[in-house]
C-alpha cells in the first residue's frame, strides 16, 4: 500500500484498517469492553487484527482477553483446543474474528462440538461477510453474528453488457470459454483438450442469464473501468 515504493499502486477495495474501525464501533455500540481476537496466521488475518487492538488502545475502554492464532496448517484437535482456550475467559463472550472462511467454519464446528451454542457472539470480517458457506449447516451457532462487507452497489448497464457476451463476441477474454463450461455445464471442443464424456456439448448459442442464473457480483464496482 505504499504510494512512495510503488507508483501505480491502486486500491481497489478499502484497506483493513477501515473494517477494524467499524468492528471496534460496533464493540462500542454493544457495549462490550472484554472481547477476544481470532486470526488466521498470514497477512491477511494478522494484520486485521493488530489494526483492531491498536484502534481499539485509541479509542480506550476496551480490554483484549486473548489474542489466538489459527495456525496456517492446523493439527487434528486444533479448533477444539481453540475453544478451550477462549472459554479460559469465558466472560469474553464477544470474539472478532478475522479468518479465511474455512478457518471461520472449523471454528464455529469446534464451539457446536463443545456445547457452546449461543455462547459466543461473532463480529467477522469480510472473508465471512454474507457467505453462507462458513455458517452452512451450523447457523444455530452463527446466530447473532454480525459480520463487515465493504459497501456495494449495482453497476448501470453492467447486466445489459454482460448477459450479452458471447463466444464470439467475448473473444479477448482468455478466461470466458471456461466460464461458459463452468456456467453452463457443458463442454467446449477445444485444442489439446480432451473431452469429459459425462458432460453434454456446447452448442454455442447458450445465454447468460436464460439458460443459467446470473446475478451481479456486488464486487463489480471495486474492479470496472
Amino acid at each position: 500500500s505504499d504510494n512512495n515504493r510503488y507508483d501505480f499502486f491502486s486500491r481497489v477495495v478499502p484497506p483493513d484498517s477501515f473494517q477494524a474501525q467499524a468492528m471496534v464501533d460496533i464493540v462500542k455500540a454493544m457495549g462490550w469492553n472484554y472481547v477476544s481476537t481470532l486470526a488466521s496466521e498470514g497477512n491477511y488475518g494478522e494484520s486485521g487484527v493488530d489494526a483492531f487492538i491498536q484502534i481499539s488502545r485509541e479509542a480506550g475502554g476496551l480490554c483484549i482477553a486473548q489474542a489466538i492464532k489459527i495456525p496456517r496448517e492446523p493439527r487434528p484437535g486444533e479448533f477444539d483446543k481453540i475453544i478451550k482456550r477462549l472459554m479460559e475467559t469465558s466472560n469474553a463472550r464477544g470474539v472478532i474474528i478475522f479468518a479465511n472462511e474455512d478457518d471461520i467454519k472449523r471454528v464455529l464446528e469446534a464451539a457446536k462440538r463443545a456445547n457452546l451454542t449461543g455462547h459466543f457472539l461473532f463480529v467477522g470480517s469480510d472473508s465471512w461477510g454474507a457467505k453462507i458457506s462458513p455458517i452452512l449447516n451450523q447457523e444455530d451457532v452463527a446466530e447473532g453474528a454480525v459480520t463487515i462487507l465493504p459497501k456495494r452497489a449495482s453497476i448501470e448497464g453492467f447486466d445489459q453488457y454482460f448477459t450479452t457476451r458471447s463466444l464470439e463476441n467475448n473473444r479477448r477474454n482468455i478466461w470466458f470459454a471456461e466460464f461458459w463450461e463452468d456456467d453452463f455445464k457443458c463442454k467446449l471442443t477445444r485444442p489439446g483438450i480432451r473431452g469429459d464424456g459425462g458432460l453434454r456439448k456446447c452448442t454455442g448459442e447458450e445465454r447468460i442469464g436464460r439458460d443459467s442464473g446470473y446475478e451481479q457480483e456486488g464486487k463489480v464496482q471495486f474492479v470496472i473501468d
